[in-house]
């Protein structure tokens, strides 16, 4: 199997399923990641024991290679609590055994931390957290205080006990570190999904209402001049009433995949109702802004909305305003949207930027 299939399996073993929450995805791939760790991890340990001629040891690591595999399989199945019940159980023998085995001097007992830290960063309930943690504890406290009593059953001197401890201490801290890098790509990658969805409009994926309106506060507040652009669909409602909700939903991506390639690349484009967009122009002097609205009309003409086998030309009812028209941006956005209710009035596909000046932004 090639590094190409061996990153898809890894891949498919930690993404989530499709239904699963974005709020409780974190959580389910961290673990998911965990549970082939701690497999990857046992699975290089027996091939180290194995070297060590530890058969023994050896069969109580493939154990837990066993073990956190079943784990997985529940895991995905989103039997989430019963698939740490089934890794900790399992682990938490597999280490007593090792030590009472082999004495307590061998460095098993550094995997009890391991496990209080898998477990902690885990997505459980509190109850099930401090249950597994009083648990793990106990059993460490428990094996610790009562192995120096026992005699090993496993061969093993002070030799082999130092390499052990060493390569315990050494696995354990790979382990960890693993793990923690791990959780921190996973916990950037969520914080960026959630940063986006509280910024952007589902459907369309540009700027949502309260974005774009911070885009606008921002420029207001830095004292730079700005323009803005308010455009309203013409007849959506016709469109909806007449196609359906789907039918408009798909002339919205349309539009905001049209609005989005027409513009600079410095200028901000949002959602802010229904049909309604709201476009951000920095630094723009009049003819730039009709410029700008001239380069949209003569795209939406050039590449009208397309469903299955039937056209559906869309065109923009626009409402202009500078920043330097009004003392506060209230009334900057307010004289925008009375232009647009004044170009809609006066029969749509029009820019009104004056209050007594209609410009036809003809391609």
């Amino acid at each position: 199997m090639n590094s190409w299939a061996w990153l898809r399996l890894w891949q498919w073993s930690c993404d989530a399923p499709g239904g699963l929450p974005l709020e409780r995805r974190r959580g389910y791939e961290v673990m998911s990641q965990i549970f082939l760790i701690a497999s990857l991890g046992h699975m290089a340990y027996a091939c180290v024991l194995i070297g060590l001629q530890m058969p023994w040891v050896t069969l109580l690591n493939l154990a837990c290679v066993a073990a956190n595999a079943v784990a997985l399989m529940l895991h995905r199945r989103l039997q989430l609590r019963r698939a740490m019940t089934v890794k900790m159980t399992v682990t938490l023998v597999v280490l007593s055994l090792s030590i009472f085995g082999l004495g307590p001097d061998a460095g098993f007992e550094y995997y009890f931390f391991l496990l209080l830290c898998e477990m902690l960063i885990s997505d459980m309930g509190a109850r099930y957290k401090v249950a597994m943690s009083v648990s793990i504890g106990s059993v460490a406290v428990a094996t610790l205080t009562l192995a120096p009593l026992a005699t090993p059953w496993m061969a093993g001197g002070a030799a082999l006990h130092q390499e052990l401890q060493i390569i315990n201490l050494v696995a354990v801290f790979l382990v960890l570190g693993l793990i923690m890098w791990r959780l921190h790509v996973i916990t950037e990658r969520c914080e960026h999904h959630f940063r986006r969805d509280a910024t952007h409009d589902y459907l369309t994926t540009v700027l949502n209402r309260r974005a774009i309106f911070h885009e606008a506060d921002m420029l207001w507040h830095q004292q730079r001049h700005f323009t803005l652009l308010l455009l309203d669909a013409d007849h959506f409602k016709q469109i909806n009433d007449e196609y359906g909700h789907t039918a408009g939903d798909e002339v919205l991506r349309h539009l905001a995949n049209t609005l989005r390639g027409a513009l600079r690349e410095h200028d901000r484009l949002g959602r802010v109702g229904g049909e309604e967009f709201l476009i951000v122009l920095p630094e723009s002097e009049r003819e730039e802004v009709l410029a700008v609205a001239a380069h949209i009309r003569q795209c939406l003409s050039d590449r009208p909305c397309q469903l299955d086998t039937l056209t559906l030309p869309v065109t923009f009812s626009m409402g202009l305003a500078a920043s330097d028209e009004a003392a506060l941006l209230s009334e900057v956005i307010d004289l925008a949207d009375r232009r647009l209710y004044r170009a809609k009035s006066a029969g749509r596909d029009q820019l009104v930027m004056g209050e007594l000046e209609s410009v036809e932004t003809t391609a």
